[in-house]
């Protein structure tokens, strides 16, 4: 599996999973974990304050405040009545002379209320911003031929590590005919280290050895990326559409994968976890199958120190129109970023005319990322086009941040649930992805759609080698690749002929296909066969290693000992010309590999 693939999967299991990060702040207020739930007598408010338990949109008044106090325990912030009981924050959290440090023993552990929620039966003042959850309602669990069963980790210690990733294997159902997953129930063990999890539907059977016993797995497993079911803070459980289930046993999924994310940020070594799902099943089969798409950019470059930096990414008609043989109904809808990212929108797009926004602009946090399950469901029709809006700031970044699924790397990925999923129908045939590299589509890629255009950019001629060879011919008459500087026939030609009239070799576009294969998404042992293949020297592979200098300095050093720059003979617009063409002409064996996997994972699947 390419990196690139499991970067995928990294995303989905973290967008999926509403993944929230309250429980790192504990420590950084006094008795932030003996904090009083308002809601539940002798229970204890595990978000500190932050979302309301039932996952409202609002941050309470004390989470604001902690927040503007770029969450640390201040003077100010301890002085302070963020919700207006009469009592100051320091009273009620055990602190009433504002002297408590990170790491020492409050003044006082008794005696403790919630600094952001009034009393619900305060007088004095309103909780007018939250409201006591609710149980999960879901009247199908109640109907003749809803069964339900349990799958839950076995009891597994949890490792001193901050982030930590467990699966288990389980045979969904066994049954010669199909049955369709219509919700489920979170069963948390450890409250203390659950992050997220995920149940992930696998195409074919896992390893016997992951059924026998849990182990610590990827963010994503291979087979394994459909995802059925998730649990976050905040959310007490799932009901689906009643026009539709996950088909699961006889010609649907038979299998899943569980995965626990355990967030442990005081590395403590005594605890265990045998947390999982209650799933309900109804013979009673729906009407469709349910699934999931994910949507997005898949290769981020974002500069330092930017107060704002849009990414945007279509999924385009071509292949909708490939894929979707009818219409189908969007039943939820879901964002996902890093901390850089600050806003989000999800739009429906129909001949090139704005169908609604799914999920309209909005400000975005890493801390409380929603996923909305729909009232109504939206029609999402063959050649409609889904439109995904990231925007960043870089502001407090003092390096370019990539893609990744790392905390401090980022993503831009939108999710959708929909039906009909025809779980009968091969994946090879059912668009579970629309993901782009550098604004190049890779389900366009796979669907072997000729002429493959996009951005102007003729992919087909591409990758065929007709276009990489004219260039080559072309470069290679204005004496592009002298060594002896950038000759002012190759300047010309690539100012006023390539770079204008040729969308393929636009040098932003360049760039991100060199900083792609830095970043591995071409594997490493492909560098040297890449460089050899095009030009029989050094160049790319040397310009590709360049890449990866952490900082410019590095950068000037590297190239300074070079034998190519100690004879004098390369430039910095020669340098652009090296990754220009290497990334370009690169691309063309990037986009076959892609190809070659993707019809070697479908064979598989």
């Amino acid at each position: 599996m390419t990196k690139n693939a499991l970067i995928i999967y990294a995303a989905l299991a973290a967008l999926l999973s509403c993944s929230h990060a309250y429980r790192m702040f504990q420590s950084r207020i006094p008795n932030g974990d003996r904090v009083p739930n308002p809601c539940q007598q002798g229970d204890i408010w595990v978000g500190l304050g932050h979302q309301s338990p039932a996952g409202a949109d609002a941050i309470n008044p004390f989470g604001l405040d902690f927040r503007a106090a770029s969450f640390s325990w201040t003077i100010d912030l301890c002085r302070k009545d963020s919700d207006g009981d009469g009592l100051t924050n320091g009273q009620e959290l055990g602190d009433p002379d504002c002297v408590w440090k990170v790491g020492a023993a409050p003044a006082r552990t008794t005696g403790l209320s919630q600094p952001g929620i009034c009393p619900l039966d305060s007088a004095t003042c309103k909780n007018s911003w939250t409201v006591c959850p609710k149980a999960l309602s879901c009247p199908a669990f109640e109907e003749p031929g809803v069964f339900v069963r349990n799958f839950t980790l076995k009891p597994t210690p949890v490792p001193a590590t901050e982030t930590t990733y467990v699966c288990q294997a389980f045979e969904l159902n066994n049954t010669a005919s199909s049955v369709h997953l219509i919700g489920s129930r979170p069963i948390i063990d450890n409250k203390n280290v659950m992050h997220h999890m995920i149940m992930y539907a696998c195409s074919v059977k896992p390893e016997q050895t992951l059924f026998d016993n849990p182990r610590q797995c990827l963010m994503g497993h291979r087979n394994c990326t459909q995802m059925m079911n998730l649990w976050a803070y905040g959310l007490e459980g799932e009901c689906f559409n009643r026009n539709a289930g996950f088909r699961i046993g006889g010609d649907g999924f038979r299998y899943g994968v569980l995965q626990l994310h355990w967030n442990n940020p005081a590395r403590h070594s005594g605890y265990t976890d045998a947390s999982g799902f209650a799933l309900y099943f109804t013979q009673n089969l729906r009407p469709y199958d349910l699934g999931t798409v994910m949507y997005g950019e898949g290769n981020l470059v974002l500069p330092p120190r930017q107060p704002l930096i849009s990414v945007n990414h279509t999924c385009p008609s071509v292949c909708t129109n490939r894929y979707h043989t009818e219409t189908r109904y969007i039943t939820g809808v879901g964002i996902y970023m890093h901390t850089n990212g600050i806003r989000g929108r999800i739009s429906l797009w129909r001949n090139e005319t704005l169908v609604r926004d799914i999920w309209p602009l909005q400000e975005y946090s890493y801390n409380s990322p929603k996923v909305i399950f729909l009232n109504q469901t939206v029609e999402y029709q063959p050649g409609d086009e889904l439109k995904t809006e990231c925007y960043f700031t870089t502001l407090k970044n003092d390096r370019t941040v990539f893609s990744g699924a790392a905390k401090n790397d980022e993503m831009c990925l939108s999710f959708l649930w929909l039906y009909p999923n025809k779980a009968r129908v091969p994946a090879s045939e059912r668009l579970t992805q629309c993901m782009a590299i550098a604004a190049i589509n890779l389900c366009w890629v796979a669907s072997n759609i000729v002429p493959h255009v996009e951005r102007d950019c003729n992919i087909t001629s591409m990758r065929s080698g007709e276009m990489p060879n004219r260039v080559m011919s072309e470069m290679a008459a204005n004496n592009c690749f002298a060594r002896t500087g950038c000759d002012p026939a190759c300047r010309n030609y690539l100012n006023f002929t390539l770079w204008p009239l040729n969308a393929c070799y636009d040098p932003t576009r360049s760039r991100q296909m060199a900083e792609a294969m830095a970043l591995g998404m071409v594997p490493s042992s492909n560098h040297e066969t890449i460089a050899r293949t095009l030009y029989g020297q050094r160049f790319c592979e040397q310009e590709i290693n360049l890449l990866n200098a952490p900082a410019p300095t590095k950068l000037i050093e590297a190239l300074q000992a070079t034998p190519i720059l100690q004879k004098g003979g390369l430039t910095s617009e020669h340098l652009l010309i090296i990754i220009v063409v290497c990334s370009c002409l690169g691309f063309v064996l990037f986009l076959a590999l892609l190809t070659y996997l993707s019809i070697r994972l479908n064979h598989r699947s």
